[in-house]
Parts: C-alpha cells; structure tokens; sequence
C-alpha cells in the first residue's frame, strides 16, 4: 500500500516539472459516461452546406491492480484499448458516425473488436431530425442514476470506464418548436424479433420559467408500461435535477421467496423509482467554478431490504438455473440466495436494493493547469457497503493523458460492494488522441 500512495504522489507532481504554460483546459475527460454525444449535436448552420470527412481516435494502455480479500496474492490485468471515430458530414446536416472499440489483453492474448455506436442523421426541412442506427442516448435528467432511462443497454459506471459506452439500436426523432417545447421519439428494435416487439418510447419537454420539465413513456409488448417525469431547476444557487419513473408491475423480474424456495417473480402491483440531484460549483482562488460537487438520492422500490447476500441458507429452486461452460451445461436445483441472483442475472449495480446515495466532487487545475482531482463515493444505504474513488486525469496541449484512480470497497462482507471479495483496485492508464 505504500508503494502505491508514493506512486500517486509522484505522478501528480511530474507534469509540473513538463507542463510548463500549458493552456487552460476548461473541461478534462469532461463526459463521465465515456460517450461521444457532444460531437453529435444536430446543427442547423453553414456547415450543413459543406462535405467533409473526419477520422479520429483514441488509444488508451491500462493497468489494473486489485487487491482480493483472503488471497494471499493480487490480481493484475493489463490492456491496451482504442478507439477510431469516422465522422462524415454531407449536405443539408445529413450526417454519420462510426466508433470502433478494440482491445488487446496481454495475459490471453485476446483481441476484442466491438462497433460501440454507429449510426447517421438526416432531417426534413430542418424541422424534424432522425437517427438511425446504434447510439448512446441521452435520455434522463440526473447525474448517475436515471430512473426513466429503459433504453440505453448499458448504464452508466461509477468506477471510471475505460473505453465507451455501448449504443442501443433503432430510430430517434427530435421535433423541436423554438426554444420552449421538444418532443422526442425512439423506437427501440434491438431485440426484436418482429416488428411488434419492438419498444417505443416518447418524452414531451418544455420550459417554464426558469425550468425545463418533460413527461415521458415507454411501452413494449410483454411488459407493462412505464411513465416517467423530470425536471432541471436551480434554487438558491444550486443546480437542482430530478426525475420519477412508476410503472403498473416490475418490467424487470426479481427473486421471490416462499417455503424455503426462490421464484422468479414479477410483481403486477405498482413499483416506482426516483433519483433526485443537486450539484454546485465554487470559485476557489482567481480561478471560477475550480471546485464542484454533486450529491444524489436514490430510491428503487422493487429492490431488495437488507443484505441477501449474506444469507447462507440453502434454497430450493422453483426452475433450474442454467449454466453453460467449456464443460458443458449444469442445472442447478438449489443454492443460497447470492447463487439465484447471480446464475439468473438478477444483480444489477447500483441498481440492486432500495436506497443509494453518492458524491461526486472534482477540482479543476489540481496542482497544476491541466490536472483534475476527482473524489467520489457512492453507498448503498440498505446494506451499508460502498465504494469510495479517488484520483487524478491529466491532459496536456499535445493530447497526451493519464490517470490514476484507487477504489476502496468498504462494508461488511458479502454485501453488493463487497461480495466479490475485492478490497482496493489502483486504476493506471496513459494514452493519446488524435
């Protein structure tokens, strides 16, 4: 451990010694979810006149310690990971965008390619936008956690992510009426099988005062429907967000227990959740908004009290679970309620039990103009564990980057944060854009 901490020290004080008068960089790795939306903001200026084609990347060397509770060795995982952007933008605001993933893990020697969004707009008239094919939505008012967000494939993760998001597939649309009203549209065909199994959902925005509202809805067949609300104000000086999401039943299934036997289980009364955020930013020195800090609520009715990981009964299985490996496939009949949950993809991070909460704190120009201190901690207030983050990124005027991140999992064992017996995590990463 001190090994570690004398590493920290050090690499936030060498780029004092070669940043020199490095420029300002107001905003450093300023999208927490690794996504590429802010390049792909529809437009409606001279460059709908022009044709060009743009190729970009990223390539990002990581390395991953981890510190694994009674072991008597750690972990390492080492990779190199990049990412190339092809933007072409044509006339009329037509416009298309490929990210490609790969990566390579030195210990397997495995090379992993992935298309993380790629998709293209067009509109008609400018008065009506489209995108169609795999994208990253934005698609919820708060922070971390959205409620009303049943679209995107992947969440957002609190531990930095190394590499992007994966998009979802299908056909958005964004009508907008001046700068008071938007309505939205995306239908969602990524596992559909025919065209009525295809979701769709629907957000009505608009602004009132000095705060902007929208009323949402989802709808699949199979499923019960969901309705969502959202808000973005500010009072008193502090950015305040928020939104709701209730539905007439659980879209997701849950585990069940009855006469010492679990079930797969959804239930058909009405479940809610709701994430509420406030978030303000502090002038410190002559510098404006160097130091911020977000904190944030959340409330999940359908997730579970208490600790089920912890509970080391044994179970009957009301339906095998099914586990397929190199050996071939195993039912399992019974088991505690941690092997339920985990062999029937019922555990969801940070998504798991009724209560969180989490901090997100950052100070720009941290030591240096072109560094960033970020400290962070998210908990679960039901079962009491929690992941505290802390860690430097820096970036320079010639497109050079690093980081380093620990995690400290803390709580009693086997809760969510701790029942992978990982203690501390110390995250490495150096790369370049271009």
């Amino acid at each position: 451990m001190r090994k570690i901490i004398t590493l920290f020290l050090l690499l936030s004080i060498v780029p004092c010694v070669f940043a020199g008068d490095a420029v300002d960089e107001n905003e450093l790795f300023g999208d927490p979810d690794g996504g590429i939306e802010p390049r792909q903001e529809a437009t409606a200026d001279a460059a709908g006149l022009e044709k060009t084609t743009r190729l970009s990347g990223e390539i990002t060397s990581a390395v991953i310690h981890s510190e694994v509770n009674a072991s008597t060795s750690s972990q390492l995982a080492a990779y190199v990971l990049g990412n190339l952007f092809l933007d072409v933008r044509l006339k009329n605001d037509i416009k298309a965008m490929v990210n490609l993933e790969a990566s390579y893990i030195g210990s397997s020697k495995t090379t992993l390619v992935n298309i993380r969004e790629f998709f293209f707009d067009f509109n008609i008239r400018r008065k009506a936008y489209f995108r169609t094919g795999k994208q990253v939505l934005q698609w919820g008012r708060c922070y971390f956690w959205n409620p009303t967000d049943l679209l995107n494939v992947e969440k957002k993760s609190f531990v930095q992510k190394i590499g992007y998001r994966e998009g979802a597939y299908g056909i958005k649309a964004h009508i907008p009426f001046g700068t008071q009203y938007n309505i939205y549209g995306f239908i969602d065909t990524g596992n559909a099988q025919e065209s009525r199994d295809a979701a769709v959902a629907g957000k009505f925005e608009f602004l009132a005062g000095n705060t902007e509202m929208a009323f949402a809805g989802w709808g699949k067949r199979g499923f019960p429907a969901a309705l969502g609300y959202d808000l973005s104000t500010r009072m008193f000086g502090i950015d305040t967000l928020a939104e709701v999401s209730a539905s007439p039943g659980d879209i997701s299934p849950g585990m069940r227990e009855d006469a010492n036997t679990l079930y797969l289980n959804r239930s058909g009364e009405w479940t809610s959740k709701a994430a509420v955020s406030l978030g303000r930013s502090f002038d410190m020195g002559d510098i404006n908004d160097r130091f911020s800090i977000i904190s944030e609520f959340f409330y999940n009715q359908a997730g579970y009290d208490g600790d089920p990981f912890n509970d080391s009964a044994t179970y009957n299985f009301a339906q095998p679970a099914v586990l397929t490996s190199a050996a071939g496939t195993l039912l399992v009949t019974s088991g505690t309620k941690k092997d339920f949950l985990l062999y029937n993809n019922l555990y969801e991070t940070h998504y798991f039990s009724k209560y969180y909460s989490a901090i997100f704190a950052s100070i720009r120009r941290f030591i240096i103009t072109d560094m960033t201190l970020n400290l962070n901690y998210i908990r679960n207030l039901s079962d009491s564990s929690g992941i505290i983050s802390a860690g430097v990124q820096y970036k320079d005027i010639n497109d050079f980057s690093y980081s380093l991140l620990f995690n400290s999992y803390v709580g009693n064992p086997n809760r969510e944060y701790t029942f992978s017996n990982t203690t501390l995590t110390a995250q490495l990463t150096a790369g370049i854009s271009f």
